[in-house]
């Protein structure tokens, strides 16, 4: 006794004469220390190591109201520097601190110390950088309960990474469902086989003891309200509830008063819980006095707490989980509580673009932004409500898409009634964000998609959802209905773009950097003034990017809206699926003669096979430059022929220019490239494309490229794709090309590059059309897609197959695609066999890869103004981009295709 009452003086002058300094020396503040870990101990030698001295109470800990509290924090360091307490419980702070505290605390011990962490909010962690996860909301709303229970793993994981092996769950709301119960047992499932023991205070255990979901033997402590509802315990209650029960765990109560708590120790509470306000110095002064650290009960109540110590020290000790990736599980999470509460004339996901004129309604120019990736519309800003629905109807069509973003409106009133009369003349869909808005979303007589999470950052993703390039899955919690049923209709993808980077696809962004080195370089050497870059991985748009300007004189910044002639990628995206379709349709098989589909070619280019054509090994010529035949007058902007007299003396006259270049081209000579056989080897050529427009044209009975936009441009929502832009879009709009001096003798700009093409009216099948970035990419998407995008099958997997591989293995080409070929260097040299795609000589390519999921799209006018600049070429700085997209995913063991 004399021990303790001597240890009970030095402490007491300890802490109150000298405390102050003493603690302002030991205070954390060395924020930023590795975590140490304690060499195995184990639970009898630590308990031995105590029974020697009893100098400490291990069985005592100390819970922290606040961790941004200094004079909390310091209460608890002095507690276990001065008292060895076996606890500390944690409710709140920023996760790298709360690391760096327990760090310190557990070197202050001889012994390990257990760190509890405080749940108030089951599914949510309560530490700053928690906000990577979903809220308890959020998560009441998945409908995949076993996201639920990789939530608890994930958890787990961050908590055992912060020094946490056991969690003090404090809330259980009373008024959950069976739906809502059965989420919060597969959580505690996940954080269990994460290695995270949990345990509940009274008012929690009182809702998990009424439910079988859950198995109470895996509460790794029992609460003293377990055995009596009040948790104070009389001198046989405990006796009583072992003898019955055959329950061995060690029982935690809550430091009430002074008097109380001693005898509850007495009687069989082994952890006893304090707080700042609970007067623990007192406590601790009654519990020395008494002697309870030489009592027999109290010894064993210790060797059980070392017991749990060990338990919970081993978990610590093993090595963190390196195969899982938790990055990607956490994206896992993202998006899952987003539900469709209404669902009117099954507008979503929305399909049919081209049967569609878009209209928003928002303040955000994200969203405008964000809803023109998928299909330009016409934009209102929110005050137009306030004018009325009829103002709307006058100025709209019946085949108007409202997409009405309410998610910064405060007006819930004029909401509602603005979006119930709009939908009753027009379709609507309507877009809400954060919890105050659910009855909103629950009673609006229109499309909603609404949000639950209150961060208000999921806008764009929700935008994705609507065009179907997300699932909508979630559902309301049963606790939200009378009936306690959820509600919530899903809505599945179909196959459409992502465009918000959400780390879904994992790629190192670190990597991709550099291609921003290499395009500085690029404009700073005048390879091009800019261009536009986008990359696609599994869908998802990883990398997208505007560089420089339309022109060197840095005026006007390139935007994703700007197009560039694409010069022969015309070939691939205008010509090759045109002629697809005709396969598609049954009208055009790849193996018929061209004349079979040209009426009026009779010489003996009619005997040419399309496939031929296609794959360069006709025999045409390269090119023939027909443009010489023609003078061009700016005044009226016409090509007349131009028939020689005598020398240097000329006649102009108006003539047909497709049906003499399709009579010249069947007039001339073939190429030397010819075998035995009386085939011919490869060599490119703008000949046989240039037939194939014919060809489509005749055998559709259409113009080419009002078929184009019909098929294809318009229900892809391809707006920025077309031939003769300046018929579309502002002059301003398009990047520039040559200044063509001998042809034209002007700027061309909206004006196809191509002389021959030019000639055609703007629009041929080896030259002509203009897109941008965006476009591009979702008609390659579309391809690697086995021809299914937006809800829409365009072709068949076949017959995407047929024209993107080689018909025999020596072809240098496929059915108008290039395919990689490492001696020129046209493509990556990671790039797979499947892989195909084209280059245009304006300064753009394209390129896709059905074996990785990839697309890349590069579109530059490195010619202007002068078509002779081949220094992008020269530095191959395409082709270098490429690489450093496939290296941004592939391993380090680099997959190389040998040219063929």
């Amino acid at each position: 006794m004399q021990t303790y009452l001597v240890s009970i003086l030095l402490r007491t002058i300890t802490g109150r004469v000298g405390l102050l300094f003493y603690l302002i020396g030991i205070s954390f503040c060395s924020f930023g220390a590795n975590r140490i870990s304690p060499d195995p101990i184990e639970k009898d030698s630590l308990f031995a190591q105590w029974a020697k001295s009893k100098s400490t109470l291990p069985t005592l800990f100390y819970e922290l109201i606040d961790f941004n509290d200094f004079a909390d924090r310091v209460e608890a360091e002095s507690l276990i520097r001065m008292y060895g307490i076996g606890g500390v419980i944690v409710p709140n702070g920023n996760s790298d601190e709360v690391k760096t505290w327990i760090v310190n605390n557990r070197k202050w011990r001889s012994e390990p110390l257990l760190h509890i962490a405080a749940i108030h909010d089951i599914f949510e962690l309560p530490f700053n950088e928690s906000s990577n996860y979903p809220s308890q909301l959020s998560v009441e709303c998945f409908t995949n309960d076993s996201l639920v229970y990789w939530l608890g793993q994930a958890h787990a994981n961050d908590l055992r990474e912060m020094g946490f092996g056991l969690i003090q769950i404090k809330e259980l709301p009373a008024y959950y469902s069976q739906h809502e119960f059965k989420k919060v047992a597969k959580y505690l499932d996940g954080l269990n086989a994460g290695g995270i023991d949990y345990f509940l205070t009274k008012k929690p255990m009182a809702v998990f003891s009424k439910h079988s979901f859950f198995d109470q033997s895996k509460l790794r402590i029992l609460d003293a309200s377990q055995i009596k509802p009040d948790g104070v315990l009389d001198k046989t209650t405990l006796k009583k509830y072992r003898k019955e029960t055959k329950e061995k765990r060690i029982v935690l109560g809550e430091l009430a008063n002074v008097e109380t708590s001693v005898k509850q120790m007495e009687r069989g509470v082994g952890i006893m819980t304090m707080h700042q306000s609970s007067k623990p110095q007192s406590f601790i002064n009654a519990i020395l006095i008494e002697g309870i650290p030489s009592k027999g009960y109290y010894r064993h109540q210790v060797r059980k707490y070392f017991g749990l110590l060990h338990q919970v020290e081993q978990v610590l000790q093993e090595p963190s989980d390196i195969s899982t990736d938790w990055d990607q599980i956490k994206n896992l999470f993202k998006c899952r509580d987003v539900i469709l509460t209404q669902h009117l004339n099954d507008l979503v996901p929305i399909g049919h673009l081209e049967g569609w004129k878009i209209h928003t309604i928002s303040d955000q120019i994200a969203f405008e932004q964000h809803v023109d990736r998928y299909l330009t519309g016409i934009h209102w800003p929110l005050s137009s409500m306030i004018q009325g629905v009829d103002s709307l109807i006058s100025k709209t069509s019946t085949d108007a898409l409202f997409l009405i973003d309410l998610t910064t409106l405060s007006d819930l009133v004029l909401a509602r009634a603005f979006c119930d009369s709009l939908s009753s003349h027009r379709s609507v869909v309507v877009f809400l964000e954060g919890e105050d808005k659910r009855m909103l979303a629950e009673n609006l007589n229109a499309t909603v998609i609404w949000n639950p999470d209150d961060s208000h950052s999921k806008l764009e993703i929700l935008v994705e959802m609507a065009f179907g390039a997300r699932s909508i899955s979630g559902a309301l919690p049963g606790y939200f209905q009378d009936d306690l049923s959820r509600r919530g209709l899903s809505s599945q993808s179909i196959g459409r773009l992502k465009y918000f980077q959400n780390d879904e696809s994992k790629v190192d962004r670190q990597i991709l950097s550099r291609i921003d080195t290499l395009i500085a370089q690029a404009i700073r050497e005048e390879m091009m003034p800019g261009c536009q870059i986008m990359m696609v991985k599994d869908g998802q748009v990883v990398y997208d990017k505007n560089f420089g300007y339309l022109t060197y004189d840095s005026l006007t910044p390139v935007q994703w809206d700007h197009v560039y002639d694409i010069a022969s990628v015309t070939k691939t995206v205008a010509t090759v699926p045109a002629l697809m379709h005709r396969m598609q349709q049954g009208k055009m098989t790849l193996s018929a003669h061209v004349g079979d589909y040209i009426s009026n070619l009779d010489s003996t280019k009619a005997q040419l096979s399309v496939d031929d054509i296609l794959t360069h090994q006709s025999g045409l010529k390269s090119y023939i430059p027909f443009w010489r035949n023609a003078k061009y007058f700016s005044d009226s902007a016409s090509f007349l022929y131009k028939e020689r007299k005598w020398r240097r003396k000329y006649s102009y006259h108006a003539i047909n220019w497709g049906d003499s270049i399709q009579s010249w081209i069947a007039r001339s000579s073939y190429n030397s490239l010819s075998n035995k056989d009386g085939t011919y080897r490869y060599l490119y050529s703008d000949l046989g494309f240039m037939l194939m427009k014919d060809l489509v044209e005749e055998n559709c009975a259409c113009d080419f490229d009002q078929s184009l936009d019909e098929l294809i441009y318009r229900p892809l929502g391809m707006d920025y794709t077309f031939f003769n832009p300046l018929n579309k879009i502002p002059k301003e709009q398009i990047a520039p090309t040559e200044e063509d001096k001998y042809f034209r003798s002007e700027l061309l700009q909206g004006i196809v590059h191509d002389k021959n093409a030019a000639l055609l009216g703007g629009v041929s099948g080896h030259a002509g059309l203009f897109s941008n970035a965006n476009d591009l990419a979702k008609y390659m998407q579309m391809l690697i897609q086995g021809g299914y995008y937006g809800g829409v099958r365009y072709f068949s997997d076949s017959v995407v197959q047929i024209f993107t591989s080689k018909k025999n293995e020596n072809d240098r080409r496929a059915m108008g695609w290039d395919k990689p070929y490492q001696s020129v260097g046209n493509a990556s040299k990671y790039a797979s066999k499947q892989s195909f795609g084209h280059s245009g000589f304006t300064g753009t390519l394209i390129w896709a890869d059905p074996k990785y999921n990839l697309v890349y799209i590069f579109l530059s006018n490195r010619i202007y103004p002068d078509p002779q600049n081949y220094k992008l070429i020269e530095s191959n700085t395409r082709t270098k981009i490429h690489d450093l997209m496939y290296e941004s995913f592939l391993n380090l063991e680099k997959e190389s295709n040998p040219g063929s």
